[in-house]
């Protein structure tokens, strides 16, 4: 069962989005929903990983239902998991897919804000890290950062379920 390198380059992705949102001066603070999707789609994947290596490697929670129920016992809390880590993928993975999206949207309105002349050009922290000139072409490459980064962790979903597959 190897780590998967589509989640890995997601997470790398969606921790460099929050870099270029914190130097953007039209998002600012708000940088912290990609760092936030990121550590949770860090935390669904490890614990993901770790069912799945209950699977391979047993527990005492397989151990007491071989005691309790038998071979049939066992085998019913395998596929009990096999199936949590299966729906976990999907839901997990997707709905972190999903909200990458929603966030990439929501900084682009913040950067039209920001860059709306009404408003002179208005910063979300109190440092500004670029100029506003810069505010667009951050946000454009951190757009194209989050959607690689919702791809990747599709896939990475599909990663976990043939791990599942390939486990006895």
């Amino acid at each position: 069962m190897r780590e998967s390198r589509n989640f890995w380059i997601a997470f790398a992705l969606l921790c460099g989005a929050a870099a270029l949102d914190v130097a953007n001066p039209c998002v600012g603070v708000l940088a912290l929903l990609h760092l936030a999707l990121a550590l949770a789609a860090l935390l669904g994947y490890r614990t993901m990983r770790r069912r799945a290596r209950t699977l391979r490697d047993g527990s005492p929670a397989l151990s007491r239902e071989r005691e309790l129920g038998g071979a049939e016992g066992e085998r019913l809390a395998r596929e009990k998991i096999r199936r949590t880590v299966s729906v976990m993928s999907r839901t997990y993975l997707g709905f972190c897919s999903i909200l990458t999206i929603c966030v990439a949207v929501a900084t682009c309105l913040l950067t039209m804000l920001g860059l709306d002349p009404v408003h002179g050009g208005a910063t979300m922290l109190p440092v500004q890290l670029a100029p506003l000139d810069a505010a667009l072409d951050l946000w454009a490459l951190s757009a194209v950062m989050s959607v690689a980064a919702a791809v990747l962790l599709t896939v990475a979903g599909g990663d976990v379920r043939r791990w599942l597959h390939s486990l006895p």
